[in-house]
């Protein structure tokens, strides 16, 4: 098989992969990341990574879920680059809802962990959502925080692990009632 035509099978096999899987990834990447012009930067180098690692793609897999791996290392790279955490979650969550994301059926596993992640923060008090939002979706530092709600340094750095241990407990336990039957 002469080597261009070669070379457009795999680019059409990756189109067609990534026309029927962008919409989860990038999904994955928006609830990771609350600003959109950030999910849009970190959804691009995610589609160049996977597009210069296709080759190592294996038949048979989960495509999304080799994004979505992709993705949480882009996630977690391009907040170390900007020098903060301006991901919606702590790395312990992203961990969390990313972990043995192999299939198919784990990948909706992963969407299913965003949505009960989704309903757990709509269950914090009022004043834990205050600082969920102003470090993650206003990317403020502990310190700006600190001096806009009153609070000391290590205060605020208390309440938003804290807050984390808590969301990470609230998906275990839902998931696991979910899983039990009782929600189904």
């Amino acid at each position: 098989m002469p080597e261009n035509n070669k070379d457009n099978i795999e680019t059409e096999r990756f189109m067609t992969l990534l026309v029927a899987n962008q919409r989860r990834i990038y999904t994955f990447i928006r609830y990771l990341v609350p600003n959109r012009n950030d999910a849009d930067d970190i959804l691009q180098e995610t589609l160049t990574e996977m597009w210069n690692k296709f080759h190592m793609f294996e038949d048979g897999t989960s495509f999304d879920s080799w994004g979505m791996t992709i993705a949480k290392y882009k996630v977690l790279s391009y907040s170390q680059k900007k020098n903060r955490n301006h991901y919606l979650f702590g790395t312990e969550v992203i961990e969390l809802l990313h972990t043995d994301s192999e299939s198919q059926h784990r990948c909706d596993n992963l969407l299913e962990k965003i949505d009960v992640l989704k309903k757990c923060t709509s269950k914090l008090a009022s004043k834990e959502k205050e600082l969920i939002s102003l470090r993650y979706e206003k990317g403020l530092t502990f310190d700006n925080i600190a001096r806009r709600i009153g609070y000391s340094i290590s205060a605020v750095h208390k309440n938003i692990y804290r807050i984390h241990g808590n969301l990470a407990k609230c998906v275990r336990l839902t998931l696991r009632l979910d899983e039990g039957g009782i929600n189904g």
